[in-house]
């Protein structure tokens, strides 16, 4: 056996070199740190070191042994160990007395400093035995902000979703917004797209970027793997070790359980419903209302897990299955709907499509999401030997999940045409971790994920409707991004690195290759839009309702339809044209760690990333013709041609620092600067090999293009009008370039903190201050929109755009995206923390961050990055510096649990958590009867604040019978008042309003979490029957006036309708935002989801046995 061993030993040496040579001619892109090391000095009481000590570190429970001896300056390292523990570490000299810890616990990615001096036998001492429990907040290898998640943390947190989202939201720097697809995390004022995730070192992102939660399969609301599986994870936000990259935000890596010499395991059931949820929030009731249950659903968990010893202390296994049945309520108040349309009206329209078309629209106001979730997850562990590590695991994510429209204060949405959604991910990561004596380690991770999207709308075939209804929308048939959506995304990573051990310092060098292979297909409006607005006459009087247009079949205010140029007429998922491209992603990383002295650790390290997006269809008409053309008209092309490849190599330098002030982890100063790089998500680019001009097909028609344009609405989904027919050769629609220099996304993190033990209670003060400033970022322009056509007369003179006249008219938008190193953020953070002891633990913590950008990148699509920002002068003018959408304001979050146990058979634990938050910021901009600046059909144009009357035209504001409802001075009145109350708008009288300028109000909620476990022990094995209770939003079940999810919808605030846009444009005050007394209404109540304003509970049921 021990000869079959060392043949063994030396195959996996010759296999290492033969890596190491070939990757690291390759560069290394990013990489999830998956485990744990330790390392230290001995030496003898006079502080002599001993060469040659030998220490060994046992994992409990799984016995896992490693070891390693000290050199000749007495240092020792230890890499590749598993997270957690209890480990038994044993430090022995022959001569000396041994040196025993127990219960020694390493955090995921830390390296634990375990120094110690020996006594000679001949003292005739007892051995030693020390207890040692890390309190996460002290570690050599912490030096920027991070968070870890223990598994305690995992099982006593409130938790609805039972998603990593629950346990991020304990990161002070975190800002967590629900959305039809989960929680949406930004970290540190950053981009939710620009954060990696990591599960068992491999990339488990999204990584072609279209779910707000960040994960695959995210645009169901799926979790990627059930919180039963996991270990623990990290949170890491400034990590200087050049090991974990792909991000500018933050990373999320989370590594998975695995099995011990125990069998253990666990069955478990979760349930809510509406006998269990509050009814109606007081702050959603109007005169007449009467608070009500919710209607009825149900949210039920089921899972499984169990895990134990193949062969013990060398292979372990470890499976969790679990199954989703979610159906999530969107109760609905119409009292609260500002738009025209009474109940009646709404009936009226819901019977004309049947009987006009035969087309079901569906309810309105009770439309309930509903998800369906299989997931499962299987793990080994093999213990080849002492020095040889191999981990295997696979998870399978199936998901079906209804996106039911929602209505709101101020929309309506008919359920049919919402978006039906089926996802399946199946994903796969391979590690190797090996060691080579006492000088060399090697840690080898080989991931590969496959995706399957499918979005549809449900039901029949219809085209997609908006009417304008007042200062309300109303929409049904298609859901317009759903008609034609499916996306194959497959994704290999290999990652590699070698550490190096000489004396104080430990140098790693790393390699990685990341192969992405994507099939898009995607055409927006593909079974038609149709939009109808309100029509005024030239004094602003109301001629006819969006509704009336609608019901009288009048031309669409607005038409558009994205189609396939290639193949047939065929709409829907079986168009041709998809986008099918190939990226890779290269680079190579060095970094040293250098323990300059016992407490004082620094680390400098470097890489190059260099990705690689491949060239595709390419359209000589454009690079020449339609190139000329813009180039005439003065635009810079920055070197875009359509079907070029780009690759550009950004380079990331970082330097980190811990310092153990007194060398007894009572006072710690840490920090570090460096240069982060994020992935770009793939939907950026991707854009670029479908919008070419070539295969996907766009038309727009409006009536603004003057008499005879519009179309008629056009029930059939297959005879819609096409402005280029397909099949033919012909160019058109829209077209996506990439400037010729882009780079991927890059920050420069400045981090210093201080960590320091406070003589009470074992409490641990900390105060952190992060600074982030761009060096790039996205930026984007349409190069087919011309300059100002004209200016508006007075004092609101800002320019007027002509965006029917492009310069080249066989494209629409001709967006560019190109680079700005215009942002930063800032945030400070102050921590309280009490570590786990005697069954108690706690956090609090206050943040502020500020972050400002340009462009937020907050759209998959890259014409609605630039469609969607809000200015003054134009999406195309020389854009300001503002305040982001991520920026997180005033924070406070703190938890606290406490474990009573009763006696040996009875435990109670109770759970709290507590996140007082400022809302998202917020801009004032024009509600869009017309278009003021024109230069897109979605106009964005914030608002001018007049200084007096004599600075803006009102006209009569008057209902859809034409009875007036305002006088123009009763309007401005009303105007004035809301100008004159507002804390932003009364400083800005004269100027505009300025984007994202405003904040939400504050939100104060509370969570709860009770757990009663009974204990019966057979024989070694315990039984262990729980229950569980979580509340969420605990405060609003004691008093319904309580616990208020305050928001503004969309960040916008529109106190002003737009009637005309001639030379001086008139207004409608908007009572929908503005009561006709000065009251503001635009701040709504959440109601929908977990995260509202009413309490909802979950009850649990478990059985451990272990």
């Amino acid at each position: 056996m021990q000869g079959y061993l060392n043949k063994l030993n030396l195959k996996m040496r010759k296999f290492y070199l033969a890596l190491v040579a070939v990757l690291a001619s390759t560069m290394a892109f990013a990489q999830g740190v998956t485990t744990s090391s330790m390392g230290g000095k001995i030496t003898d009481t006079a502080g002599e070191p001993l060469a040659g000590a030998s220490i060994v570190a046992i994992h409990v429970p799984t016995g896992t042994t490693y070891g390693a001896a000290t050199d000749f300056d007495g240092f020792y390292r230890i890499s590749g160990m598993r997270s957690g523990g209890p480990y038994k570490i044993t430090i022995s000299y022959v001569g000396f007395n041994d040196d025993i810890k127990e219960g020694v616990f390493l955090n995921l990615g830390s390296t634990e400093r375990i120094s110690t001096q020996l006594q000679e036998s001949a003292t005739a001492l007892d051995e030693v035995v020390v207890t040692a429990v890390s309190s996460g907040v002290f570690g050599a290898n912490k030096t920027g902000a991070e968070t870890n998640i223990s598994q305690r943390q995992v099982a006593t947190t409130p938790a609805a979703s039972r998603s990593i989202a629950d346990f991020v939201r304990l990161t002070p720097q975190a800002q967590l917004t629900e959305g039809d697809d989960g929680f949406s995390i930004s970290l540190a004022g950053q981009n939710n797209r620009y954060n990696a995730i990591y599960v068992d070192g491999a990339v488990n992102n999204d990584v072609f970027g279209l779910a707000g939660s960040g994960t695959n399969g995210g645009q169901t609301g799926v979790n990627p793997l059930s919180v039963d599986a996991i270990e623990t994870f990290q949170i890491n936000i400034a990590p200087f070790d050049v090991r974990q990259s792909g991000f500018s935000g933050g990373s999320i890596n989370a590594i998975t359980r695995s099995g011990s010499n125990e069998f253990q395991g666990s069955a478990y059931y979760f349930t809510r419903n509406e006998a269990i949820s509050g009814k109606t929030p007081g702050a959603l009731l109007n005169e007449g209302d009467e608070r009500e249950k919710l209607a009825e659903f149900s949210a039920n968990t089921y899972g499984v897990r169990l895990g134990g010893p193949l062969i013990k202390d060398k292979l372990f296994f470890f499976v969790n299955y679990e199954k989703g049945e979610t159906e999530i309520p969107q109760p609905f108040i119409f009292s609260n709907y500002t738009g025209r349309s009474t109940q009646a009206e709404l009936a009226g329209l819901s019977s004309f499509l049947q009987s006009s078309f035969g087309y079901d629209a569906g309810i309105f106001d009770n439309n309930t999401r509903t998800l369906e979730s299989n997931t499962l997850v299987a793990k080994l562990d093999w213990n080849i030997n002492e020095n040889h590590q191999l981990s295997l695991r696979h998870s399978y994510v199936g998901a079906e999940n209804l996106e039911a429209r929602t209505s709101g204060n101020r929309e309506i949405g008919f359920l049919n045409g919402s978006e039906f959604f089926e996802s399946n991910t199946n994903s796969t990561a391979l590690e190797l971790n090996s060691r080579f004596g006492n000088k060399f380690s090697n840690n080898l991770v080989i991931g590969y994920t496959a995706v399957r999207d499918d979005r549809d709308p449900l039901g029949a075939e219809f085209p997609s409707v908006e009417i304008q209804d007042g200062d309300g929308d109303i929409f049904f048939g298609a859901e317009p991004f759903s008609t034609a959506n499916l996306l194959n995304t497959d994704y290999l990573t290999i990652t590699n690195n070698f550490n190096i051990y000489a004396g104080r310092h430990t140098v790693t060098v790393g390699a990685n290759l990341e192969f992405a292979e994507v099939k898009n297909l995607f055409f927006a409006f593909n079974f038609g839009s149709y939009v109808f607005e309100d029509q005024f006459d030239d004094d602003g009087n109301l001629l006819s309702t969006g509704l009336n247009q609608f019901l009288t079949n009048q031309i669409a205010n607005e038409y558009s339809h994205g189609y396939s140029l290639v193949g047939d007429r065929t709409v829907g998922d079986e168009s041709a044209g998809s986008a099918d491209f190939k990226t890779e992603q290269y680079g190579f990383y060095v970094q040293d760690e250098i323990d300059v002295s016992d407490n004082f650790r620094v680390s400098l390290g470097a890489r190059i990333d260099i990705p690689v997006w491949k060239d595709g269809p390419v359209n000589e008409e454009f690079n020449t013709t339609t190139v000329g053309l813009l180039e005439a008209a003065g635009k810079d092309l920055q070197g875009a041609r359509v079907g070029q490849q780009i690759s550009n190599a950004v380079f990331s330098p970082r330097l980190g620092f811990n310092w153990d002030v007194n060398g007894d982890r009572t006072t710690q100063i840490r920090g570090g600067l460096g240069v982060f790089t994020s992935r770009l998500p793939l939907v950026w680019p991707g854009g670029t090999y479908n919008n070419n001009g070539v295969t996907g097909g766009f038309a727009f028609d409006a009536t603004f293009f003057g008499p005879g344009a519009g179309q008629l609405f056009e029930p059939d989904v297959n005879n819609q009008f096409k402005s280029v027919e397909p099949g033919t050769g012909g160019l058109g629609g829209n077209s996506d370039l990439v400037a010729a220099d882009f780079k991927l996304p890059q920050v420069m993190k400045y981090n210093i903190a201080v960590d320091q033990k406070l003589p009470w209670w074992g409490l641990i003060a900390s105060a952190e201050f992060l600074y982030t400033d761009v060096i790039q970022d996205i930026y984007y322009e349409n190069l087919n929109l011309r300059g100002p056509v004209r200016f508006y007369d007075g004092a609101d003179n800002r320019p007027v755009y002509n965006r029917g006249d492009e310069i080249d008219d066989t494209y629409g938008r001709i967006i560019l995206a190109s680079n700005t190193g215009a942002g930063d953020a800032t945030n400070v953070t102050f921590t309280l923390t009490k570590p786990y002891e005697n069954g108690f633990a706690g956090s609090i913590s206050y943040t502020y961050g500020e972050s400002s950008k340009i462009f937020d990148g907050t759209s998959s699509q890259n014409s609605s990055q630039w469609r969607n920002i809000q200015t003054v002068n134009g999406k195309n003018s020389r854009l300001p510096v503002t305040r982001s959408d991520f920026a997180l304001g005033s924070r406070i979050v703190a938890s606290t649990s406490y474990r009573l146990n009763w006696n040996e058979n009875l435990a109670t634990t109770l759970s709290l958590f507590y996140q007082g938050f400022q809302g998202s910021p917020y801009s004032f901009i024009y509600n869009e009867g017309r278009d003021i600046l024109n230069d897109d059909s979605r106009d964005n144009a914030l608002i001018y604040v007049p200084r007096d009357a004599s600075e803006i035209v009102f006209a009569n504001l008057t209902d859809a019978d034409g009875n007036l409802v305002a006088t123009p001075e009763e309007q401005w009145q009303a105007f004035d008042t809301f100008i004159s109350n507002d804390d932003y708008l009364s400083t800005r009288r004269g100027g505009y309003a300025e984007r994202n300028a405003s904040r939400g109000p504050w939100s104060h909620i509370v969570d709860l979490k009770l757990l009663q476990d009974f204990k019966i022990k057979f024989g070694n094995t315990k039984h262990t029957f729980q229950l569980s209770a979580d509340i969420f939003n605990f405060t609003n079940l004691l008093n319904k006036d309580w616990g208020r999810l305050k928001f503004v919808n969309n960040g916008e605030a529109s106190p002003l309708t737009t009637i005309s846009n001639g030379d001086t444009p008139t207004f409608n005050l908007n009572t929908g935002t503005v009561g006709l007394d000065g009251t503001p209404n635009f701040v709504e109540f959440d109601d929908e989801g977990i995260q509202s304003s009413r309490w909802q509970a979950q009850i649990g049921i478990r059985y451990i046995f272990n």
